[in-house]
């Protein structure tokens, strides 16, 4: 029971983030403008980060409670992943971007710096819910 509530989690994970890559990610900066995206974005990144830290804290449980310590090691660094996201980078990239606005140049090699360490670690978890669902066989 507790293997098939993680290999649920994983599989929601995976599908929301694809579902943000390939769907929503693209629609946000054809369909509205610079100014309306990152309204949009700043509301739904964290929002976002903390939906995958629950559900894989949720995950990394099931597979402890299913003496799965491996993929319960493997899950808790994605969900660290969310809450670094969430809770460091976010605000500081928004901080970035922000002084970004105000005085262009200023700060774009940080600002480009953050965004793509974000990317890196949304990528490594996708990866990882992946593997957690490849793995949970062996």
């Amino acid at each position: 029971m507790f293997i098939g509530l993680f290999l649920i989690l994983h599989a929601m994970v995976l599908g929301f983030m694809v579902l943000f890559l390939s769907v929503i990610a693209p629609s946000v900066f054809t369909s509205l403008d610079e100014e309306n995206a990152g309204k949009l974005l700043r509301k739904l990144f964290p929002r976002m980060f903390i939906y995958g830290l629950v559900l894989t804290l949720f995950a990394c449980f099931f597979a402890y409670q299913a003496g799965r310590g491996d993929l319960a090691i493997l899950t808790m660094v994605s969900t660290f992943g969310f809450g670094f996201n969430a809770f460091y980078l976010t605000p500081l990239i928004n901080e970035k971007r922000d002084a970004l606005l105000k005085e262009p140049n200023a700060f774009s090699k940080s600002f480009d710096l953050l965004h793509r360490l974000s990317v890196s670690i949304f990528m490594v978890q996708m990866i990882i819910s992946i593997v957690a669902l490849a793995w949970v066989h062996h």
